[in-house]
């Protein structure tokens, strides 16, 4: 076989191997989708103009937690809330029952939700969650917890007392 033809059949086993890779990933890449750095542009991350919950930037939502006039909503695991959090905040990660929480997050005029990754899944999903529950005003923030801290966003640590109380 010549040399040409060899190299052309790794070429091919190497995008087999890697497309059959994403497939099996828990987070696959979304083939087809361009992918920008988040260095290109503030805020770009969790900007999904087909997500079906609104997004407000950490610039956007800084004043609104100073004036305590939004509750926040932090997806992320246990562990990580513990570790630091935006101040106030109440802990409801994907999969756990909302009800608890529904009373304080249904009298706030607006509700943001944040998680860790730059894609906002978790976040999207709370929201989703929360709105199906009848919470108005549900926005997802932009840059998640990351960009929060990047900009300076007031945070704390510590366990979730309203949580507790609630059986989360």
């Amino acid at each position: 076989m010549s040399l040409l033809v060899r190299g052309g059949l790794l070429c091919v086993a190497g995008a087999v191997v890697g497309i059959a890779g994403n497939a099996m990933s828990p987070r696959p890449a979304r083939l087809g989708t361009p992918v920008h750095a988040a260095a290109e542009s503030a805020g770009a991350a969790c900007e999904d103009p087909r997500a079906s919950v609104p997004r407000i930037s950490v610039q956007e939502a800084k004043p609104l937690c100073i004036a305590c006039s939004a509750a926040f909503v932090d997806a992320r695991s246990a562990q990580e809330y513990a570790a630091g959090h935006v101040t106030g905040a109440v802990h409801l990660p994907p999969g756990q029952p909302a009800g608890p929480l529904l009373p304080r997050l249904s009298a706030a005029p607006a509700v943001i939700v944040y998680d860790r990754d730059r894609d906002c899944a978790a976040a999207d999903r709370v929201a989703v969650l929360l709105q199906s529950n009848g919470v108005r005003d549900v926005r997802v923030l932009t840059g998640a917890w990351p960009e929060w801290l990047a900009r300076g966003g007031p945070g704390e640590s510590g366990t979730c007392a309203l949580c507790a109380a609630g059986g989360q």
